[in-house]
């Protein structure tokens, strides 16, 4: 008993594959060549799709940070400015940190464990 397992990410079969296929339907090589071609395209269609879609959810997130940052410090101003310094120093100072706390956490998660 024999047991072959070629598994590979490329689109393209292997040499042998290709040969053996040649000794059956020598038509069909060409064939398998434009069928390559093609998974080729749409794998790069989607490779690119895929990349626009992390970029715009990155700087929808980095938008995101600095309107609640904005927000934050605004609120904390607001607050001292009716004079609750205390409470507008505790407002801005927490949302500088929380802000702080998500970017370096979240780098942290995102990073490659080695």
């Amino acid at each position: 008993m024999v047991v072959q397992d070629n598994h590979s990410d490329a689109p393209l079969i292997p040499i042998a594959g290709i040969e053996r296929l040649q000794a059956i339907r020598p038509d069909r090589v060409d064939w398998v060549f434009e069928q390559t071609q093609i998974e080729a395209e749409n794998r790069r269609r989607e490779q690119r799709r895929v990349n626009t879609f992390i970029f715009v959810e990155r700087m929808g997130g980095m938008f995101a940070a600095l309107v609640v940052g904005i927000c934050g410090i605004a609120g904390g101003i607001y607050a001292a400015l009716q004079g609750h310094d205390w409470l507008g120093g505790v407002v801005a100072t927490a949302t500088i940190g929380t802000l702080a706390v998500a970017f370096l956490k979240g780098n942290k998660e995102g990073s490659p464990k080695k």
